[in-house]
């Protein structure tokens, strides 16, 4: 463990108790740990809010378990400070483990400010989860991208590992968590792959062996304050791994580009996707030639990894992303390319990326709420689109000081029909949009899908994918899923076809 990371002994605090990090944090410090004088703190206003909000968010969980670790949790010799205790005596913490969002939630400001310019060490799971685990830590972020191409990395490293090697993987998506308690009993020869949040990289360094940036685009200005901060959080990621280590960056993204000369400066051996190399390059690569994946290693040895088209993700993003994982794959040692071409076809679809949660009538539903980013939807309208299907498109939520340029180009050429949900984001889009295809303005989730279902024509497809900002939390969370009103709405039932 890092020395920074040193716990017993110390003063710790947890900010969030309730959510998905703070119970893991709270499970392991003092219920694997042993770790004593620990002081919970969460909005919740009394033990009855406590858990009605951990039963909200720990869902990776069925009730039945959720009710079990809540009482686990519960008879742990644990200070918790709820309600109007909410803070108090943070500023005697020596370490505070907060949720990587803490700083957006006024009720935290200005006190743990406070608490960390007075020497508090301010801390995620992530870097505890990094710092405990004793094998090869891949790390990767981006504007787009990040979420399926740190899949992919796991499922190619499962495929050519040794069957000795384990590989664990832990990312934005609730059901997506390493344990705290399985990365500190992992082995030299194991491998663990996060998917690591703007947010987390605001003010901290992320430590890697391998780091993967798949690209930087206008995004989180609110998070950061300015583009160039943004730009900066990002490059801390492949800035970590130094000499030993691995960077992977975009030989396509003109913002990776210019992180090159610095990146080859802090020691790290850097490998490019999404391009061939020059003869001369003594960099790692990966790039599509005629339909195929090729790697060349810093070695200068080319290797053939297989036809892309057996990739059952559909877009050129996806071809890019996988590209990303090939490199990152390759810096940790795997260059087995039968082993890597036969994984492609059983490459993992992203939960809420693309994903057909329905088919009736000859219209295909299909849920995109991955898409929280105008680059990332108009990447998955123009997958859609490459189909040949018309779109009928559904989007909304909140602007992040994104260039909505191109996902308006992508709607123009491929939907017929824009069905909008209120917010900030929703008129940028529109006000790039300018009036290229029809636009029908809705109150709410459910009288959308009415009109989606009233609009589509058979052959087409309604794709929800928002572009925007907390479109989930805003229109879907504390309801039925997407999946489960569309089907509802169609009167599916157990009898009729599953989507594909």
């Amino acid at each position: 463990m890092s020395p920074s990371l040193e716990l017993a002994g110390k003063r710790i605090h947890i900010v969030g108790a309730s959510g998905i990090e703070g119970t893991g944090l709270l499970l392991y410090l003092a219920g694997e740990r042993g770790l004593e004088g620990l002081v919970a703190h969460d909005f919740s206003a009394d033990r009855e809010a406590f858990a009605r909000s951990f039963h909200k968010t720990n869902t990776a969980w069925n009730e039945k378990q959720r009710t079990q670790v809540l009482d686990q949790l519960l008879a742990l010799p644990i200070r918790f400070c709820l309600g109007e205790e909410y803070l108090d005596g943070i500023g005697e913490a020596d370490v505070i483990f907060a949720s990587q969002n803490w700083f957006n939630y006024p009720a935290n400001r200005p006190a743990l400010d406070e608490a960390i310019a007075g020497g508090s060490e301010m801390l995620g799971i992530l870097d505890l989860g990094l710092a405990l685990f004793p094998g090869r830590r891949v790390t990767v972020t981006g504007s787009n991208g990040k979420s399926t191409t740190a899949s992919l990395i796991a499922h190619l490293l499962r495929s050519c590992v040794s069957p000795r090697s384990r590989v664990l993987s832990s990312g934005n998506e609730r059901s997506r968590q390493a344990a705290l308690r399985d990365m500190e009993t992992a082995a030299p020869e194991d491998f663990a792959v996060w998917e690591v949040s703007n947010r987390h990289l605001r003010d901290r360094t992320v430590a890697g062996d391998v780091a993967v940036l798949t690209n930087i685009t206008l995004n989180h200005i609110e998070d950061h304050g300015s583009f160039e901060a943004y730009v900066a959080a990002k490059s801390r990621l492949v800035l970590a791994p130094g000499r030993g280590g691995h960077a992977v960056l975009s030989a396509i993204d003109p913002k990776s580009i210019e992180l090159t000369e610095e990146v080859r400066a802090s020691g790290a051996t850097l490998w490019f996707f999404g391009a061939p190399p020059l003869s001369s390059s003594t960099d790692g690569h990966c790039w599509i030639e005629d339909g195929r994946a090729r790697l060349r290693l810093p070695t200068g040895l080319e290797l053939d990894v297989g036809e892309v088209t057996a990739l059952p993700l559909p877009g050129a993003h996806n071809r890019l992303n996988l590209q990303a994982a090939l490199c990152a794959v390759a810096a940790c040692g795997c260059t087995d390319s039968a082993s890597l071409s036969a994984s492609f076809a059983s490459a993992p679809t992203l939960s809420g990326r693309l994903e057909t949660v329905a088919e009736k009538d000859g219209v295909r539903w299909v849920y995109d709420i991955q898409a929280t980013t105008a680059v990332a939807a108009a990447a998955g309208i123009k997958a859609t689109g490459a189909t040949g299907q018309r779109i009928v498109l559904l989007v909304g939520g909140e602007d992040k000081g994104m260039d909505f340029t191109e996902m308006a180009d992508q709607a123009a050429l491929h939907c017929d029909v824009v069905l909008a949900l209120p917010g900030s984001g929703t008129d940028a889009f529109l006000s790039s949009l300018r009036g290229r295809c029809e636009v029908l303005h809705c109150p709410d989730l459910d009288t959308t899908l009415k009109r989606a279902r009233q609009r589509s024509r058979p052959g087409e497809v309604v794709l929800l994918s928002p572009g925007c900002a907390f479109f989930f939390r805003a229109y879907i969370d504390g309801g039925p899923s997407f999946g489960e009103r569309v089907r509802t709405m169609l009167a599916l039932t157990s009898h009729d076809p599953e989507p594909t």
